[in-house]
């Protein structure tokens, strides 16, 4: 709504704006710290708007032929006339707002700040890949879910929400089956897959996309190298060594990536990645056909996870029926493979509000420190990434107004901020928690480094035998058989459906 209840003309309003920026104090210096962070808030909603309504103007001007008409070129030539953009900087601006004007409900919140342009460009690539499945009434219903989605999803989870957004509007006899859906997108994928390698003076850039399977897998080991890097650094310690950023350290860790690759000579049978299945136990029994999820809850065919399964280490989780926590009480302090593969599973990274750090890369923190009498059980525990859990680690003696950590009733994590933060200390959760409202049905299989991970039987023909993997025999992985329950060690599994009876896995009821 504005002010006079009258819309006035863009340029007109811009111009007014820009004057108003030349009116801005310098001199911030005395500020309380609350409004140094009101003003940083106001400023990001400002520039968000701003630049929804940028693009749109650009695609408008660039779908009327303005540039053509007044100046003789494309628009993105023009762009670069007037501003420091290079040819792949200006080309991407045009290409962006195009996928913008395409989509008007998405502008119009964009613009009127309610998402951000991150938000609307996601929206726009996931609109973009349903529409052939869609008839016009079910994409405008779409492009409403998800600006409906936007307000608890960021940009990342936005992206990978086509499943619950077709969920929504297409009725469940209606559509192509899931597994189709999902080998449709698998295809996409690789004719989509690039590479491009730009050589400026001293420096090799480089931009792409990947398969999904492939792509997580180049992420896990890049994470994992960048981990090792700085830890490498904190050991060392040298003062008179020179610091560096978290893409600095991405840089360095695929530098060693590629040292690792020129030395390496290729080895018959060396584990790959650890990939977790986790299983709906209800749908198991009833058949159901293998789609799942990877990574961060991304969607994966039946046929992509078998690909992962034939070179990588198996650990199940079966969910949906009545069963054990994993604990071990006050046994031990340190968190065991059982209790760490059902927090990755539960938190999926680091569950600090706006943290969005993998799980490989954090570490399980006792709610109840262990100090206090605090058990090492998923109840207890909570993933951190290094800097938060340094946040929230509780001071022994109390000294400190800081964050804290406790279990919502769903079992999920929630943290009260410190009383300088927010007087009333009202709870706050991170994006990724807050939109889980249950284990997502299907299967779940989630890729974390690894390595000399043993392979199951059957693997190599794309069947795992026995209900102790969390996967099943026949080739679309859903039906359970009974005389493999219970078979093999457990590995590492936070089981419901199924009890924990030394180390191996108990009938699954039924």
């Amino acid at each position: 709504m504005t002010r006079s209840g009258v819309l006035r003309p863009a340029g007109e309003v811009l111009a007014e704006f820009e004057a108003l920026l030349d009116e801005v104090d310098p001199r911030r210096s005395g500020l309380d710290a609350a409004v140094r962070l009101e003003w940083v808030r106001a400023a990001r909603r400002v520039r968000t708007r701003v630049e929804a309504l940028a693009a749109l103007l650009t695609a408008e001007a660039d779908r009327a032929n303005a540039s053509q008409q007044a100046a003789g070129t494309q628009m993105s030539s023009w762009l670069g006339l007037g501003e420091p953009l290079s040819r792949r900087e200006a080309a991407a601006a045009v290409g962006q707002a195009r996928a913008l004007v395409e989509h008007p409900l998405v502008g119009e919140a964009a613009v009127g700040g309610r998402i951000g342009t991150g938000q609307a460009r996601a929206i726009g690539r996931v609109l973009d890949g349903l529409a052939p499945q869609l008839n016009p009434g079910q994409q405008s219903a779409a492009e409403q879910v998800m600006i409906d989605l936007a307000r608890h999803l960021d940009a990342d989870q936005l992206a990978r929400s086509s499943g619950q957004v077709l969920a929504q509007v297409v009725p469940p006899d209606a559509g192509e089956s899931e597994e189709v859906r999902l080998q449709r997108e698998v295809e996409a994928a690789r004719r989509a897959r690039s590479l491009r390698v730009y050589r400026e003076g001293a420096l090799v850039r480089f931009e792409g996309c990947l398969p999904r399977v492939e792509g997580e897998r180049f992420v896990s080991l890049l994470s994992a190298h960048a981990e090792s890097v700085r830890r490498t650094a904190l050991e060392a310690r040298d003062p008179l060594s020179e610091s560096t950023t978290t893409e600095q350290r991405k840089a360095d860790a695929f530098i060693a990536l590629l040292g690792s690759v020129e030395k390496a000579k290729p080895v018959s049978g060396v584990g790959g990645a650890k990939v977790i299945v986790k299983l709906d136990y209800h749908q198991l029994r009833r058949d159901a056909a293998g789609a799942g999820l990877i990574g961060e809850d991304q969607e994966v065919s039946a046929g992509e996870l078998r690909q992962l399964c034939c070179d990588a280490e198996l650990v199940s989780a079966v969910l949906g029926g009545p069963g054990e926590v994993l604990d071990v009480g006050r046994s031990s302090r340190l968190v065991t493979a059982p209790i760490r593969t059902a927090l990755i599973l539960r938190d999926g990274g680091c569950t600090f509000p706006g943290c969005d750090v993998r799980p490989e890369l954090c570490e399980a923190h006792h709610i109840r420190p262990w100090w206090d009498g605090g058990d090492t059980a998923l109840s207890n525990l909570v993933l951190l990434c290094h800097h938060h859990h340094g946040l929230v680690e509780p001071a022994k003696y109390g000294l400190r107004d800081q964050w804290s950590v406790q279990l919502r009733a769903n079992g999920l994590p929630e943290f009260i901020p410190p009383a300088r933060f927010d007087p009333a200390r009202r709870p706050l959760q991170n994006q990724r928690t807050k939109a889980k409202s249950g284990s997502p049905p299907g299967v779940i299989a989630r890729m974390t480094p690894g390595a000399g991970g043993g392979v199951p039987p059957g693997a190599e023909r794309g069947v795992v035998t026995g209900a102790e993997w969390g996967v099943a025999t026949g080739a679309e992985w859903g039906v359970a058989t009974g005389a493999e329950r219970g078979a093999q060690p457990v590995e590492a599994v936070e089981t419901v459906g199924a009890r924990v009876v030394d180390g191996r896995l108990a009938a699954l009821g039924g």
